[in-house]
Protein backbone atom coordinates (compact mmCIF):
# COMPACT_ATOMS: atom_id res chain seq x y z
CA UNK A 1 0.00 0.00 0.00
CA UNK A 2 1.24 3.46 -0.84
CA UNK A 3 1.30 6.40 1.57
CA UNK A 4 1.69 9.94 0.28
CA UNK A 5 3.31 12.96 1.82
CA UNK A 6 1.71 16.40 1.38
CA UNK A 7 4.40 17.61 -1.03
CA UNK A 8 4.08 14.50 -3.19
CA UNK A 9 0.27 14.80 -3.28
CA UNK A 10 0.54 18.47 -4.22
CA UNK A 11 2.79 17.64 -7.18
CA UNK A 12 -0.12 15.61 -8.57
CA UNK A 13 -2.64 18.49 -8.47
CA UNK A 14 -2.00 19.61 -12.10
CA UNK A 15 -2.61 16.05 -13.31
CA UNK A 16 -5.75 15.72 -11.16
CA UNK A 17 -7.07 19.07 -12.33
CA UNK A 18 -6.53 18.19 -15.97
CA UNK A 19 -8.14 14.77 -15.58
CA UNK A 20 -11.20 16.07 -13.74
CA UNK A 21 -11.64 18.94 -16.23
CA UNK A 22 -11.98 16.22 -18.85
CA UNK A 23 -14.18 13.89 -16.78
CA UNK A 24 -16.56 16.32 -15.06
CA UNK A 25 -18.64 17.07 -18.22
CA UNK A 26 -19.02 13.31 -18.76
CA UNK A 27 -20.17 12.89 -15.14
CA UNK A 28 -22.73 15.68 -15.52
CA UNK A 29 -24.02 14.16 -18.77
CA UNK A 30 -24.18 10.67 -17.22
CA UNK A 31 -26.16 12.05 -14.27
CA UNK A 32 -28.58 13.79 -16.65
CA UNK A 33 -29.02 10.60 -18.68
CA UNK A 34 -29.57 8.61 -15.50
CA UNK A 35 -32.37 10.96 -14.48
CA UNK A 36 -33.97 10.70 -17.94
CA UNK A 37 -33.72 6.90 -17.87
CA UNK A 38 -35.32 6.73 -14.42
CA UNK A 39 -38.19 8.88 -15.64
CA UNK A 40 -38.67 6.70 -18.73
CA UNK A 41 -38.62 3.60 -16.55
CA UNK A 42 -41.26 5.06 -14.21
CA UNK A 43 -43.40 5.79 -17.26
CA UNK A 44 -42.90 2.25 -18.48
CA UNK A 45 -41.31 3.48 -21.69
CA UNK A 46 -39.03 1.00 -23.39
CA UNK A 47 -38.40 1.94 -26.99
CA UNK A 48 -35.51 2.57 -29.37
CA UNK A 49 -34.92 6.04 -27.94
CA UNK A 50 -34.65 4.79 -24.36
CA UNK A 51 -32.32 2.00 -25.50
CA UNK A 52 -30.05 4.57 -27.22
CA UNK A 53 -30.00 6.64 -24.02
CA UNK A 54 -29.11 3.54 -22.01
CA UNK A 55 -26.25 2.69 -24.37
CA UNK A 56 -24.95 6.27 -24.28
CA UNK A 57 -25.13 6.20 -20.47
CA UNK A 58 -23.15 2.95 -20.28
CA UNK A 59 -20.51 4.27 -22.70
CA UNK A 60 -20.07 7.42 -20.61
CA UNK A 61 -19.74 5.38 -17.42
CA UNK A 62 -17.10 3.23 -19.07
CA UNK A 63 -15.17 6.33 -20.23
CA UNK A 64 -15.28 7.71 -16.70
CA UNK A 65 -14.14 4.40 -15.17
CA UNK A 66 -11.26 4.15 -17.66
CA UNK A 67 -10.03 7.68 -16.90
CA UNK A 68 -10.30 7.27 -13.13
CA UNK A 69 -8.63 3.85 -13.14
CA UNK A 70 -5.26 5.48 -13.77
CA UNK A 71 -5.59 7.34 -10.47
CA UNK A 72 -6.40 4.15 -8.61
CA UNK A 73 -3.34 2.52 -10.17
CA UNK A 74 -1.26 5.35 -8.66
CA UNK A 75 -2.69 4.67 -5.20
CA UNK A 76 -5.10 7.62 -5.22
CA UNK A 77 -8.59 6.81 -3.96
CA UNK A 78 -11.39 8.42 -5.95
CA UNK A 79 -14.27 9.31 -3.65
CA UNK A 80 -16.42 11.19 -6.20
CA UNK A 81 -16.13 11.08 -9.98
CA UNK A 82 -16.64 14.83 -10.22
CA UNK A 83 -13.39 15.52 -8.37
CA UNK A 84 -12.92 14.30 -4.81
CA UNK A 85 -9.90 12.17 -4.00
CA UNK A 86 -8.04 10.90 -0.96
CA UNK A 87 -4.38 10.01 -0.58
CA UNK A 88 -3.47 7.54 2.16
CA UNK A 89 -0.91 9.03 4.51
CA UNK A 90 0.78 8.28 7.81
CA UNK A 91 0.32 10.74 10.66
CA UNK A 92 1.75 9.98 14.09
CA UNK A 93 1.87 6.27 13.32
CA UNK A 94 -1.71 5.90 12.06
CA UNK A 95 -3.22 5.85 8.61
CA UNK A 96 -5.26 8.91 7.60
CA UNK A 97 -6.31 10.53 4.34
CA UNK A 98 -4.97 13.66 2.73
CA UNK A 99 -8.03 15.09 1.00
CA UNK A 100 -8.34 17.15 -2.20
CA UNK A 101 -11.41 18.44 -4.00
CA UNK A 102 -11.52 19.72 -7.58
CA UNK A 103 -10.87 23.46 -7.66
CA UNK A 104 -8.66 23.56 -4.58
CA UNK A 105 -5.18 24.88 -5.39
CA UNK A 106 -3.45 22.36 -3.13
CA UNK A 107 -3.92 19.52 -0.70
CA UNK A 108 -4.63 21.52 2.43
CA UNK A 109 -6.84 19.17 4.47
CA UNK A 110 -6.77 15.71 5.98
CA UNK A 111 -9.24 13.46 7.78
CA UNK A 112 -9.44 10.19 9.66
CA UNK A 113 -10.36 7.11 7.62
CA UNK A 114 -13.82 6.88 9.17
CA UNK A 115 -14.86 10.52 9.14
CA UNK A 116 -14.79 11.25 5.43
CA UNK A 117 -15.07 14.66 3.83
CA UNK A 118 -17.18 16.11 6.64
CA UNK A 119 -14.35 15.42 9.10
CA UNK A 120 -11.74 17.38 7.16
CA UNK A 121 -9.21 19.35 9.14
CA UNK A 122 -6.62 21.83 7.91
CA UNK A 123 -3.05 20.60 7.54
CA UNK A 124 -1.06 22.58 10.09
CA UNK A 125 2.27 20.77 9.68
CA UNK A 126 2.82 19.20 6.24
CA UNK A 127 6.04 17.55 7.44
CA UNK A 128 4.09 15.46 9.96
CA UNK A 129 2.75 13.26 7.13
CA UNK A 130 5.32 10.67 6.11
CA UNK A 131 5.69 9.13 2.67
CA UNK A 132 6.16 5.36 2.65
CA UNK A 133 5.72 2.48 0.24
CA UNK A 134 4.54 -0.87 1.54
CA UNK A 135 3.95 -4.07 -0.41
Amino acid sequence: MRYFGVEEANRLIPLLTQLFERVRPWVAKAQKLSTELELLQLQGTRDAHSELLREEHEELLQQIRTELAQLQEMGIEVKAADGLVDFRAQLEGRTVYLCWRFGEPSVSHWHELETGFTGRRPIDNPGAFTTTYLS
